[in-house]
This record gives C-alpha cells, sequence and structure tokens, in this order.
C-alpha cells in the first residue's frame, strides 16, 4: 500500500492555511522517522514558529485521511501560534477551532505501521505490540490480561484508510 507523500502534506497545508485562515505557510514541513508515538508535532524556537513535523511511520503507512487529520491539527497550532490566540492542546480556544474543522484533538490517533500480533496462551485474547523485538524473544514476554507466555507470534503491518 503506498504511502502519501510529503509533496501532497505541503500542498494540503496550503490550501487548508489559505482557505480558512487567510495566511500563507511560512515554515517548512519535514518528515520526521523518529516519531513513532506522536504522529505530528508544531515546533516553536525562541517564540518563533520553526517547523512541523509529520511521522514517517504515518505518511508511510497511514491513510490520506489520518494524514490529513494530525496535519490540520498541526496546521491549527500554528494558525492560532502566528494570529496571538492560545494554541495549546487543551486551550478552549484551540478545541473550538479543533471542533470548528472537525479535527481530532490529541491522543485519539490509530496505530500504523509494523506491528507483532499474539495470543495469550492462558485465555486466548488476541494483542499486538510495536516493540519489534517479542518476535525475535517471545519467550521474554507475558501478556497483560492474564501474565501468561506469548503464542501465535507474527509480524504484520496495520495501514490506515
Amino acid at each position: 500500500m503506498a504511502g502519501v507523500a510529503i509533496e501532497d502534506v505541503i500542498e494540503e497545508a496550503r490550501r487548508f492555511l489559505s482557505e480558512n485562515y487567510n495566511m500563507e505557510l511560512r515554515i517548512p514541513i519535514r518528515r520526521n522517522n523518529r516519531l513513532k508515538r506522536t504522529l505530528g508535532q508544531f515546533i516553536r524556537m525562541d517564540d518563533k514558529s520553526d517547523c512541523i513535523e509529520i511521522s514517517g511511520i504515518l505518511l508511510d503507512y497511514g491513510g490520506k485521511t489520518a494524514v490529513f487529520d494530525t496535519l490540520r491539527h498541526e496546521l491549527i497550532h500554528y494558525a492560532l501560534f502566528e494570529l496571538g490566540k492560545p494554541h495549546r492542546d487543551g486551550d478552549p480556544a484551540f478545541e473550538n477551532e479543533l471542533r470548528k474543522h472537525n479535527v481530532n484533538p490529541t491522543n485519539t490517533s490509530e496505530v500504523y505501521g509494523p506491528i507483532v500480533r499474539f495470543n495469550c496462551a492462558k485465555c486466548g485474547r488476541s494483542e499486538f505490540t510495536t516493540t519489534k523485538k517479542v518476535s525475535v524473544t517471545p519467550h521474554r514476554y507475558r501478556t497483560k490480561c492474564c501474565k501468561a507466555a506469548l503464542i501465535n507470534v507474527r509480524n504484520d503491518v496495520i495501514y490506515g484508510e
């Protein structure tokens, strides 16, 4: 499954800012392959906008809907910061903007990319982890549910829409 190109992300960013905030994109949008749990971030340095980073895993495995939702979340941070308005997660003004543009709030993201699936040896519950070492040395790990051994350990990938 093909990912989303950073060029498409930048094009969408320009369109979103122009249509919704009458602003131009004046900072770079970068791919960051080190971002694993955070799928995107707006970075400020010395009280100035620096860049927006999008997770490489999200770009490679997330669908366009997931990528653009994360992008818009970060663009709202950026736009409100540039306009001198409250721009942090949890600020009522920021949360209202998210609702206005139908964008998900923080910590509501899905998991994308390579995972390791397994079952609990005791209750049979199916689970997964993003920790790659589990597939190499499953005997060193236990399930959360029953603290039992892992069985049926296999590598898999979760793709977005």
